[in-house]
């Protein structure tokens, strides 16, 4: 009777209705909360600073998170997720601690790096997780619901970090993220992986899964969409201010809460008539947003664009992460949930970089027109690659 599963305990079979599966929603809410007051407070905390030490600062996180994903996504598939997560939590919490005892920018700098290590094991291993807890029939809703917690968190985390910052002090905003961070552990710890990976010992390290196989395809096209995501976040307050179309805050919050919306409708979609049939449609949304941005004349036609931008995103995020989970084994998701977030951080450094070239020599408008070429390239590579890669999986 001691062993005996009960809905307050382990959920022995995969439901969205499970208290786990609803904990590990709360896990990924609660951390982007921690992650979203430092998207403000850090930039502001350095406001003193030169802005090549803020950049350097700013970008530690997402240049860790980029080169150890891969050794991440090894680490969790060799043993229990469990235990990836708790490290991974409370690493999270010593950074938060660590910005808040020194806001001297290379004290930051270490913290900052480790804290993007931490991110990876933290949502790589939930990831994983996660998945064990969503029925294959419900792959796509399950994938938008969970999805959906980060993206309630970036609706207010920011705008309690700065209200947290301005009353108080940025020391105490990054110990809200600490605490933030806590609450997201306590959550993760009480989720558990019903399909754990098999041991890796006696596995030589070079013949692991540095690199999915399942999931590297999908990955790029999504990359196609995270370069452009990141190109428009480093770029649309400078654009808004030239075209005068207003309050730049206004086109993330439309965007957020169009993201958070189609969620849901993308996974379900996806689940009854199969992933292609919400991937190319978003695909193609993606890059009449970019088009429509770039000939932005009036916030009208800036938020219309945000609207259709955020659903797009939402259809190909949610496709792509069910699409890898449906093609890769349980053993085997760590390294297939980590390939799958390095296009966040790809896209974040290669799309800010690669549009900051093209409109120093040309305008925004220009810049945002040739990213909106990433998108169809991302078609292409789906139909050529992807969709021909699942058809010879089926006939074999």
């Amino acid at each position: 009777m001691a062993d005996r599963r009960t809905n307050l305990k382990l959920s022995p079979q995969p439901s969205l209705r499970s208290l786990e599966f609803g904990l590990a929603t709360l896990a990924i809410h609660f951390y982007f909360v921690g992650y979203s007051i430092t998207i403000v407070n850090v930039p502001t905390s350095l406001s003193s600073e030169a802005d090549w030490v803020v950049g350097i600062v700013v970008g530690a996180l997402g240049f860790a998170g980029m080169l150890t994903r891969p050794l991440v996504g090894v680490w969790v598939d060799s043993s229990a997720r469990e235990r990836w997560l708790k490290i991974g939590g409370v690493a999270t919490i010593v950074a938060f601690v660590g910005y808040g005892l020194s806001l001297d920018p290379w004290v930051m700098l270490g913290f900052r790096l480790l804290h993007g290590i931490a991110m990876g094991m933290f949502t790589t291993s939930l990831l994983a997780m996660v998945a064990s807890h969503i029925p294959a029939r419900q792959r796509g809703l399950g994938i938008g619901m969970y999805q959906s917690g980060n993206a309630m968190a970036t609706l207010y985390g920011s705008v309690l970090g700065v209200r947290v910052a301005t009353e108080f002090s940025h020391e105490a905003a990054f110990f809200v993220g600490a605490a933030a961070t806590a609450l997201a552990l306590m959550s993760g710890l009480r989720v558990h992986d019903l399909e754990p990976p098999e041991s890796q010992k006696g596995v030589a390290w070079r013949e692991r899964d540095w690199i999915s196989r399942t999931a590297i395809t999908p990955t790029i096209v999504f990359l196609m969409v995270t370069t452009a995501v990141g190109a428009v976040g480093a770029f649309m307050p400078l654009f808004a201010e030239e075209r005068t179309l207003g309050n730049a805050g206004l086109y993330y919050t439309v965007w957020g809460t169009a993201l958070l919306g189609a969620r849901f409708l993308a996974g379900a979609l996806g689940d009854r008539f199969g992933r292609t049939v919400v991937v190319l449609p978003s695909l193609a949304a993606q890059a009449i947003s970019l088009l429509l941005l770039s000939q932005a004349e009036t916030q009208l036609a800036m938020l219309i664009s945000a609207a259709i931008g955020g659903v797009a995103l939402a259809g190909v995020q949610v496709s792509v992460m069910s699409l890898i989970v449906d093609r890769t084994e349980p053993a085997r998701r760590g390294a297939a949930m980590a390939t799958y977030t390095i296009a966040w951080d790809v896209g974040a450094v290669v799309g800010g970089g690669l549009l900051g070239f093209v409109v120093e020599a040309t305008s925004y408008s220009s810049g945002f027109s040739l990213i909106a070429m990433l998108p169809l390239l991302g078609m292409v590579i789906y139909v050529t690659r992807v969709a021909r890669e699942d058809r010879g999986a089926a006939a074999y």
